[in-house]
């Protein structure tokens, strides 16, 4: 199986902003940020195929209550 940093993809959309990024690390592992239509931000993390998508868009939103839901259960792995 491969290591470290697999690949890195950036794609722009027509105004130079960026509209997706993704990485691909370890041996089958992915995260990504998608711009939505609306201006805000999806962020998705995975294992080859299977994984879970979140709203990262707001302060306290989506994203932040998954991060503390983990947080919670795997208290060994917390940074701050």
């Amino acid at each position: 199986m491969s290591e470290g940093i697999r690949s890195v993809e950036v794609q722009k959309n027509v105004k130079g902003d960026y509209s997706h990024v993704r990485l691909v690390f370890g041996p089958h592992y992915f995260v990504e940020l998608q711009l939505q239509p609306s201006g805000g931000v999806d962020f998705v993390v995975g294992a080859t195929h299977h994984g879970f998508k979140a709203d990262a868009s707001q302060v306290n939103g989506e994203l932040e209550r998954i991060i503390q839901e983990v947080r919670a259960k795997h208290p060994a792995n917390v940074v701050d």
